[in-house]
């Protein structure tokens, strides 16, 4: 007979808000792996903001009101500050796309191409940027799990989900679902747009300065008719530049909430005492929407396709 595989009896919780749990126990080791995953990929972008699940991964690390910040007042009037003359870049950057779509502009990536009242406003902005790196503190979250024994804190982006984990000792439990529930309820979204530089240096990296990247994104473009697979998971290079800070905080009230998140524990813990902390720290955040679903099918394609990549 061949050999059984071994069964892990994992439970379930669900708490009121809707947001589900996956309690795994393993009494191996003192630690825990903790995660959770929001159900929102790339597949539920549109054209305009594809990549935005992957570059919100970025932003769920910018910290909360009372992580990554010295002075959470300064903190925010900056940051609408920034806003408002963003709008102004925004209005710049339409006459300009125009300029391009009329042949008059090669490549509004280059600074040359900027026209000089928009040079003007990216000074302005950047003297704001300074202003505001007085107040950050750089990378947070991840100094807290590092000094309380944490390690492998990271996240991922796929079609389909996106998610958060890290690697702690079974007694700084607490601290992960204090930490993690606080920059669900309390996100701040600092260096919102220079972290937009960091992704598009990532796509430079990782699709435009390998072999195979463009040619991988061509065909899937080609496969796919319909269906949302077809653009990348890291967006569109033009639509990058793009993103607004209120589109990011439409999309998280829409795809953040609890309801839409499920968390997973696999460690050295006991399920029955965990329950009471998870609905201490998580049950707090609101139910929000429903999230729309991806209606959107692959029709059934009626010819042959080839696709012949060029050196």
């Amino acid at each position: 007979r061949a050999a059984q595989k071994p069964r892990r009896e994992v439970q379930e919780l669900e708490l009121a808000n809707g947001m589900r749990f996956l309690l795994l126990e393993r009494h191996d080791a003192p630690s825990v792996a903790a995660g959770w995953v929001a159900h929102v990929g790339s597949a539920n972008e549109r054209p305009g903001i594809t990549g935005l699940s992957h570059f919100f991964e970025h932003m769920m690390f910018k910290g909360s009101h009372v992580i990554g910040t010295r002075d959470i007042a300064a903190d925010l009037a900056l940051i609408e500050e920034q806003e408002r003359l963003r709008e102004q870049m925004r209005a710049e950057e339409a006459l300009m796309r125009a300029r391009l779509r009329r042949g008059e502009l090669a490549d509004l990536q280059r600074p040359e191409s900027w026209s000089e009242r928009y040079r003007e406003l990216a000074r302005q902005f950047q003297a704001l940027v300074e202003r505001q790196r007085a107040t950050i503190v750089k990378d947070q979250i991840d100094q807290i799990y590092t000094g309380n024994g944490g390690e492998a804190l990271n996240a991922f982006t796929t079609e389909d989900l996106t998610a958060y984990f890290v690697r702690l000792p079974k007694n700084r439990l607490e601290l992960w679902a204090w930490m993690e529930s606080d920059r669900l309820a309390n996100p701040v979204f600092r260096e919102f747009y220079s972290e937009r530089d960091v992704v598009f240096e990532e796509r430079r990296l990782r699709t435009e300065s390998t072999p195979l990247g463009r040619y991988d994104e061509a065909f899937a473009a080609t496969f796919w008719e319909a269906h949302p697979y077809k653009w990348p998971v890291v967006g569109w290079a033009s639509d990058i530049p793009a993103y607004t800070k209120a589109q990011a905080d439409d999309y998280f009230r829409t795809y953040y909430a609890p309801n839409n998140l499920t968390g997973v524990l696999a460690g050295d813990f006991d399920a029955a005492a965990v329950r009471p902390l998870l609905e201490r720290y998580f049950g707090r955040l609101p139910r929000g929407p429903q999230p729309p679903e991806v209606v959107t099918l692959e029709p059934r394609q009626l010819g042959e396709k080839r696709y012949r990549a060029l050196a």
